[in-house]
């Protein structure tokens, strides 16, 4: 359609050019105009004729009275001033000049413009009115980030409006615990044993809370008249198989199990019972066959996937051990077991972004989890991540303000981040960070050292070799015999391939520290 328009237009824009250009001559346009006087002035005689007759005729027949008179001399005087009119009228139309004919030139330059304005309009309403084309009924892919905040109010408004509702009172209390209100968890789990108690979920929900607490009296006897109800109950066995950090937990758990597979001989609680065994003793490759044939008879148990990962991870196949703990948090992601194996798993090989983030799951999962937190911050720090970093350790500190670690890794990532954004052009931002360092622990002898050799590994990272080598002088000065100040030196000097200056740094660490093994490696790497 577009193209047929553009066609027209340009077909009418040539005929108007043609036409246009045909320059029409002088002597015709003379003698049209003389032709059509002489034409007119033939038609007005008769007319003045026939009125002087019939004024004759009248005047002879009549005498008009004086009023009369005048006012046929007024219309003969208009009738004159008319006629004078109308031959200066001719007189000018003869004498004036035809105008000059339009130049091919310009109109073809004319043409070519409005076609080329024509097309870009067409691109323009093309482009301004794609989304008219777009298909309405496809669905839009929301963002988590923009779905709409619920309030506690809005939790507890809608679990009062449905209070049959067992999933929407789970919902209510997990917020609760997310908020830290334990007895508000408490109530609402209590409340509903009661309207419920031959419903085994009711019983777990409240074991989970008490198990949480670290209140395990409380939250064995919650578990067990779940498995009283339902010796199979899949909530109740899948968290007992992954519950179990230390030697407490491990027991609680493994009492808890052992009761349902004495209900039960060929639930699944014996098979992880069995399994676990098999794990503590080192028997891995029978652990694993009886994991795999567990998942084969329940499958939707995510127990015996997270365990079958545990047992991979024993026999160092990582790859196959990564993919069973992924398919764990697949079938359920709340249980904090899997992403916690998954994020020690990317720590080792040194992905620490990935890491990070399984880290972040294992927070999300369990808020109040030290640990979790603490290698969260640890593995940005360790990707050089520095601002991801501070803002784990932060939070922290929320949640255990005295954490050893935290305080003394904390002002290194500010000192660093200060260092930084000075050396960008920053400086407000420096003074910022600097300010964060200090309130966090003013005592900078303690941590100011350990910045600077931070400092001096990224910077030789980034082959600001000269950069680096200062850092690590400005550890020395503070901590003259600091055996890491000169290792990083000699790894440093290494880089920029000054053997012999490496090759002393690495001794100068031994004399310091005869037990580094690190700089031993380096000599012997560069004997060779």
């Amino acid at each position: 359609m577009k193209q047929t328009i553009l066609k027209n237009i340009s077909r009418i824009l040539i005929c108007i050019l043609l036409t246009g250009s045909m320059p029409i001559p002088h002597t015709s346009v003379s003698s049209v105009l003389i032709f059509g006087q002489s034409k007119k002035k033939k038609k007005k005689k008769p007319s003045s004729k026939k009125k002087k007759s019939s004024s004759k005729k009248k005047s002879s027949s009549k005498k008009k009275s004086s009023g009369k008179k005048k006012r046929s001399k007024k219309k003969r005087k208009k009738s004159s001033g008319k006629k004078k009119r109308s031959s200066k009228k001719k007189k000018t139309a003869s004498t004036q000049k035809p105008k000059n004919a339009i130049s091919i030139a310009t109109m073809a330059d004319e043409l070519y413009t409005l076609t080329g304005e024509l097309k870009s309009s067409h691109k323009e309403l093309a482009r301004a009115t794609r989304y008219l084309y777009i298909d309405s009924g496809k669905k839009k892919i929301v963002a988590i980030e923009s779905r709409p905040f619920f309030s506690t109010k809005d939790y507890e408004t809608e679990a009062s409006r449905n209070p049959g509702n067992l999933p929407l009172q789970r919902r209510l209390g997990l917020h609760y615990e997310s908020q830290q209100n334990w007895n508000g968890a408490k109530d609402v789990y209590l409340r509903e044993i009661v309207k419920s108690p031959q419903n085994p979920d009711t019983h777990y929900f409240l074991g989970a809370l008490y198990a949480s607490l670290g209140e395990y009296q409380k939250a064995q006897w919650s578990f067990e008249e779940a498995l009283e109800l339902d010796p199979n109950h899949k909530a109740t066995i899948d968290a007992m198989a992954l519950f179990g950090q230390t030697q407490e937990e491990k027991a609680f758990s493994k009492g808890i199990l052992l009761k349902s597979s004495k209900k039960n001989p060929d639930g699944p609680a014996q098979q992880l019972t069995i399994i676990r065994d098999r794990l503590l003793k080192g028997n891995y490759t029978e652990a694993l066959q009886l994991a795999q044939n567990a998942q084969k008879k329940f499958p939707t148990h995510h127990g015996f996937v997270y365990l079958a990962g545990k047992s991979y991870e024993k026999m160092d196949d990582i790859e196959k051990a990564k993919s069973n703990y992924q398919r764990a948090i697949q079938l359920n992601a709340k249980d904090k077991a899997p992403h916690e194996a998954l994020a020690h798993l990317y720590f080792d090989q040194g992905k620490y972004i990935y890491s990070a983030l399984s880290f972040s799951d294992v927070v999300f999962v369990d808020p109040r989890d030290e640990d979790a937190r603490y290698m969260q911050g640890l593995s940005y720090f360790n990707a050089k991540e520095w601002g991801r970093a501070a803002a784990a350790w932060e939070d922290l500190l929320v949640y255990a303000p005295q954490h050893t670690l935290a305080k003394n890794l904390l002002p290194q990532t500010y000192y660093v981040l200060a260092v930084e954004n000075n050396r960008l052009g920053n400086p407000a931002l420096g003074r910022r960070a600097f300010q964060n360092a200090l309130s966090i622990n003013n005592n900078s002898y303690e941590w100011l050292p350990g910045a600077m050799a931070t400092l001096g590994n990224y910077y030789r990272e980034k082959r600001m070799y000269k950069e680096s080598l200062s850092a690590f002088q400005e550890v020395l000065e503070l901590r003259p015999n600091n055996a890491n100040g000169y290792l990083g030196m000699g790894v440093t000097y290494w880089k920029m391939n000054e053997k012999q200056l490496a090759e002393a740094s690495w001794k100068r660490t031994l004399e310091i520290d005869p037990d580094n093994n690190e700089a031993k490696s380096w000599l012997v790497l560069s004997s060779h």
